[in-house]
Parts: C-alpha cells; sequence; structure tokens
C-alpha cells in the first residue's frame, strides 16, 4: 500500500515536472519541434545540421507522424501560444510514456510482485518526470523500444501456446524496427541480443513469419524512405536515407569531435549510474538475465559504449528496461530495502528539481514573452541556444558563430539586420562579444542582450564603453556550466535580459 501511495505520488510529480520550463539539451528543440513548427507554421529560426538538405541525416516523416496531430488539435481546439503548446507536448509525452510503460510491464515475464516494484520505480524516477516528458527522440525512442519488445514477447507467447506467430504480430516485429532506426540510427544497438533471443524461439522453425516481418520493415522502410525524399527534395535526385547518412557521419572521428569525445567507459562508470542511482545496488537478477527487457539493457550500453561519442540521454531507453530487471528478491525482508528506498527518494527529488524545475529555465520564460511580436537585436551569451520557435516570428533572422582553424568569429552575423535578428554567441569569449555589440551599434541602438547571473562579472571589463541596464530578469535559471566554485558570484542563479547602449566619451 505503500508503495502504491508513493508511486500515485510520483505521477503527480511527473505532471508538476512537465509543465515547468526546464531545458536540459538543446537537441530536445533542434532535432524536433524546431523543425516541425517552421514546416507547419512558416516560423523562421534555426535550422540544424542534419536537417540542412546537403546532410539529411534526421527523417521529417518520424517527426511529422508524432508531432503532427496535436499540431492540428491546437490548432482547430486549444489555440495555445508556442509555449503553451509546448507544456501540451510534454504532458502528451509523458502520459504515453507512463501508459506504455505499464503495458510492457504486464508482458514481461516476471511476477506480479516485480511487476508492482517495476511500475513503482518507473513511476518515482526522475527519468520518467523530467527526459520521458521532454521532446527529445530518444524520448520517443524509449516509447518505440518498449512498444517492440511488448510486440516480441507476445511473439514468443504465442509459440510457446503451440501457436506460429501471427502475421499480424509479425508485421508490427519489422515495422516497429523500421520506424525506430528512423527515429534514431541508435535503435538496433537496443535490439541486438532481444532480437536474438526472439529468433531461437520465434522465428528459427517459422520462416514464413520472419519473412513477413523482414517484407513489412522494407515496406515501411520504403514508405519514410519516399516521403523524407519529398520533403527535403534534394537537388541530385537521390534517394534520402536519413539513419544511413545520420551513420557516415557519426563514423568520422572529425564530426563526432565537434559534439564531444567521452571515454569509452563513460556510459556504464558515469551515464548508467546518473540515471539509475541507487537501484544499481540490486543488481540484475540471474533469474531474470535472459529476459527480453535486461538482453535489451545489456545490448544498448555494450554496443553504444563501442562509440566515442557519448551523452547520458543515449541510454533513456534501457531505464525501464533495468526497472523490469533488477532483482527485488530481499527487498521487503531486509533493512538494505528501506534504505535504498529512502536514497532512491532522495535521489530523484535533487534531480527532479535540478533538472526537470530550474536547469536553464529562464531561456524557455523569457523567449515565451516575446511570442508572435516584433523584437530588437536580441544577444544570447553564455546560454543554450535559444529556442527560435517560440519566438513565433515570421520574419527572424538567425545567426551564429563560426570556425576557422579552431578560431571563432562572427563573420556570417548580418550586422544590417537591426530587427527580428537573433544572435547566438554560445559560450564564445567576451572579446567576440565585445565585437558583436561593436558591429551592431553602428546600425542601431536597440540591442538587447540575455545572459545567465553566472557570467555578469566578466561584463566588467566592457563597462568603460558600455551601459548595461536590466529590462527583465528571472530567477528561475540555473546555469551549471559556468560554476568556479567556491566563488558565489559564478553559482547565482538566474537569467538577465540587458538593455545595452554606447558610452559616448
Amino acid at each position: 500500500m505503500r508503495l502504491k501511495t508513493y508511486e500515485y505520488i510520483g505521477l503527480l510529480i511527473g505532471l508538476f515536472i512537465a509543465l515547468e520550463p526546464s531545458y536540459i539539451h538543446p537537441d530536445e528543440h533542434f532535432q524536433t519541434l524546431e523543425p516541425i513548427l517552421q514546416w507547419w507554421s512558416g516560423y523562421k529560426g534555426t535550422i540544424a545540421w542534419e536537417f540542412l538538405p546537403e546532410n539529411a541525416s534526421r527523417s521529417i516523416t518520424i517527426l511529422k507522424l508524432y508531432y503532427t496531430p496535436m499540431l492540428w488539435l491546437n490548432d482547430y481546439l486549444f489555440h495555445l501560444k508556442p509555449v503553451g503548446l509546448l507544456y501540451l507536448y510534454r504532458i502528451q509525452n509523458y502520459l504515453l510514456y507512463t501508459v506504455i510503460a505499464s503495458l510492457f510491464l504486464e508482458f514481461c515475464e516476471v511476477s506480479i510482485t516485480h511487476k508492482t516494484k517495476a511500475k513503482f520505480f518507473i513511476r518515482t524516477s526522475y527519468v520518467t518526470w523530467v527526459f520521458q516528458s521532454h521532446t527529445f527522440s530518444n524520448s520517443l525512442e524509449t516509447i518505440l523500444l518498449l512498444l517492440l519488445l511488448f510486440v516480441c514477447q507476445y511473439c514468443i507467447y504465442e509459440v510457446r501456446s503451440g501457436k506460429s506467430p501471427s502475421f499480424i504480430t509479425s508485421f508490427w516485429i519489422g515495422a516497429l524496427i523500421s520506424i525506430g532506426i528512423f527515429n534514431r540510427m541508435t535503435f538496433p544497438a537496443f535490439l541486438v541480443l532481444p532480437l536474438l533471443s526472439v529468433f531461437y524461439h520465434c522465428f528459427i522453425s517459422h520462416w514464413l513469419p520472419l519473412a513477413f516481418s523482414v517484407i513489412s520493415a522494407s515496406v515501411v522502410s520504403a514508405i519514410i524512405i519516399f516521403f523524407d525524399t519529398k520533403a527535403y527534395n534534394p537537388v541530385n535526385g537521390k534517394w534520402i536515407i536519413a539513419p544511413w547518412n545520420n551513420l557516415v557521419y557519426n563514423m568520422n572521428v572529425d564530426n563526432i569531435a565537434q559534439h564531444g569525445l567521452h571515454p569509452r567507459y563513460t556510459h556504464l562508470l558515469v551515464n548508467l549510474p546518473l540515471l539509475c542511482g541507487p537501484i544499481l545496488i540490486l543488481l540484475l537478477s540471474k533469474r531474470y538475465i535472459l529476459k527480453l527487457p535486461a538482453l535489451s539493457a545489456l545490448s544498448g550500453v555494450l554496443i553504444l559504449s563501442l562509440f566515442k561519442h557519448q551523452e547520458l540521454r543515449f541510454l533513456l531507453p534501457i531505464v525501464p528496461a533495468i526497472c523490469a530487471s533488477i532483482n527485488l528478491e530481499s527487498f521487503d525482508t531486509f533493512i538494505q530495502g528501506e534504505v535504498i528506498l529512502t536514497i532512491w527518494f532522495i535521489f530523484n527529488i535533487v534531480m527532479g528539481l535540478l533538472l526537470g524545475v530550474f536547469h536553464q529555465a529562464g531561456i524557455i520564460s523569457l523567449i515565451s514573452q516575446f511570442s508572435s511580436h516584433d523584437i530588437p537585436v536580441h544577444v544570447w551569451w553564455k546560454t543554450y541556444s535559444p529556442p527560435t520557435w517560440i519566438y513565433a516570428n515570421y520574419n527572424l533572422t538567425v545567426s551564429t558563430t563560426n570556425f576557422v582553424d579552431n578560431i571563432e568569429y562572427v563573420e556570417n552575423v548580418n550586422w544590417n539586420v537591426t530587427s527580428n535578428h537573433v544572435v547566438d554567441l554560445k559560450g564564445s569569449d567576451v572579446e567576440l562579444l565585445n565585437e558583436t555589440l561593436t558591429n551592431f551599434i553602428e546600425f542601431t541602438d536597440s540591442i538587447q542582450l540575455i545572459l545567465p547571473n553566472t557570467v555578469m562579472e566578466q561584463l566588467e571589463p566592457l563597462r568603460k564603453e558600455w551601459n548595461f541596464t536590466v529590462d527583465r530578469e528571472t530567477s528561475q535559471h540555473l546555469d551549471l556550466d559556468h560554476i568556479d566554485f567556491p566563488r558565489w558570484e559564478t553559482m547565482k542563479p538566474g537569467l538577465k535580459l540587458l538593455n545595452v547602449s554606447h558610452i559616448i566619451s
């Protein structure tokens, strides 16, 4: 009863966090909502490298399939502004994930007691509250993986009951594999070991259903390729196979280096503990190590660890799989269970507040104040890249820095554009900020600078030439990228929008 109560509390906490403006990683916007809103509404904004026609490394068709229904409902029923639409998507993602995770657990080959406790851990995990509510392609990857494991488990049930795998089951196995790969090319990493098990139990003696799965995957892939090619409209006339383009890009170490290189143990020793916390102490049970969830988790960690670019969110799909695979035999008998439960709650509440409520939250709050309005020059400095689709601006110009021989410049900024212009200086140094302000002031005296409180002291060298006055600010903004412990001024939360004027000597 106690676990059930906490489980319901966890569900409510998740709904609360889904309606908070936290911002975890730029890809939650630029790989999903940014391109889909530009296509749907005609907004101008940032175009990520993956969606440039010459790269075409992300499937637009998958985005349309998943995000268009809510856009249609918003246009004809809700009429919400961009930030409201963002929260609507987060609630959709959160509820869909919790429902599918429950469905997935119903068909796991574990006891009723283990299913109940696995559901409890999933619903009280900050990963569910935060990552699964945000619009990451990894969040959708988790949902697709759970659906596929559910269908695979059902296929095993069919064979064990003396039947041949049905064509409907075989169709969905192939279709979900295809959709998952076109959503993220990392999807197969979680499938290698589970599909070997399904092949052994189901298809090794039933070749016709296997052939039907292969045909299903091929047909669905061909349809997606057709519509992606139509969307990108390549000038060379080649077919667009987005996951293949993405794989080719990531096989080049120089390309990956631009996004960050990590030791190959990062997933195992850093990311996995950060995602799962104290439940890793319970380890994997020998009883469940050969079940599909455990095989999927093991497969994902091992294969993704082969690559040098290892971000925390890449392991999101294994969290519910681990929750369904941990050893809970002594959970109610020994004091360790109570200790782990207490640590579990503290861990998830802290992580939920940090990432789900405060992390980079001021960015979305600030941009939402300018939705559907003309703006002057907005210079963003030392923040995550602003999700420009929230501006809801049909005339927006977006500029950013460029690199030449690993030196950062602002050569591509059009200084003549003095209205509806967003300049993303990212983490550039103060000299480049000064150069940007100097170039703009020749054409306009209406410049606004957005920066976190953690770097306010870095403006000191510019105050002899520039006057900075606070126009707007929010305290609900946590910048973890520029902390210099123990100096308090570099740990102060908050985000400011400053009006910039030139001091005439």
